[in-house]
């Protein structure tokens, strides 16, 4: 094709594109500098807005110090007034201070297993021995200490039983635990139902219901709630009754300082 008539012929839509695209680029220029100053002040603004805010919710030293005592006072009145509520649980069962509680937990869970189901053993007698233990350690604290003092109860009720005659304890079952609710209200306290089956056979239920009313009253409760006597196995000579427990944690509420 001619470029001179293709020019002649089209050199008014040609000249036309030409400034139009000159334009779009002075406007594009125009505009993106504008937005790009605006962003470079936006971007400062934020800058400074957020090293205010930083430096007006800074603590001094001893300010921080101050709030940390605070803290640690609160923590030890609440376990203060935890251990003066609830019935208090044997040193063994407790966590050190600087171990771990899965440590402490799992450690003392394998010693018990072979203390007491073997000292039952020696005695003639068979207790459940997974000790209503789930089959899965808790990792969490709350729920290692809710175990550990359902473990403080039941090693206490299977030496009272055995001490008292009993040929076996069974269906140990250490339940979910749950809230006491009162209408709307719920209790601070976290409960842990408890329960087992003890089996006397030629023996009278009387003595161990009587041991067990004395230690109910010597100011470490075991938390009886109920205690079912079952019809006699007049073929076996075997009498069995059922006890529940309930066994109450408070959990401790803290805030880390950021």
């Amino acid at each position: 094709m001619n470029i001179d008539a293709f020019w002649q012929a089209n050199r008014k839509f040609i000249i036309g594109l030409g400034a139009g695209i000159v334009v779009f680029f002075i406007l594009l220029a125009v505009v993106a500098g504008g937005a790009s100053d605006r962003f470079r002040a936006a971007s400062v603004s934020v800058s400074r807005a957020k090293s205010a805010e930083s430096r007006a919710s800074q603590y001094s030293v001893s300010q921080v110090r101050e709030l940390e005592e605070t803290l640690d006072q609160l923590d030890a009145d609440v376990a203060e007034l935890t251990d003066s509520a609830l019935p208090p649980y044997r040193k063994r069962f407790r966590v050190p201070i600087g171990v771990s509680p899965a440590s402490h937990y799992i450690a003392l869970t394998g010693e018990l297993r072979d203390e007491l189901i073997g000292w039952a053993l020696r005695h003639n007698v068979n207790v459940d021995e997974t000790l209503g233990l789930p089959p899965v350690s808790p990792s969490q604290p709350l729920a290692i200490e809710q175990h550990l003092r359902a473990l403080d109860v039941i090693d206490r009720v299977v030496h009272l039983a055995i001490d008292n005659g009993a040929s076996e304890i069974d269906k140990i079952r250490i339940s979910q635990q749950r809230r006491v609710r009162s209408g709307k209200k719920a209790s601070p306290l976290l409960i842990t139902p408890l329960s087992l089956e003890i089996t006397f056979i030629r023996v009278s239920v009387t003595s161990f219901l009587r041991a067990m009313m004395i230690s109910q009253q010597g100011g470490n409760s075991l938390g009886v709630v109920s205690l079912e006597v079952l019809p006699p196995n007049q073929k076996k000579n075997e009498q069995r009754i059922v006890v529940d427990f309930e066994i109450a944690v408070l959990p401790q509420i803290t805030k880390e300082l950021e």
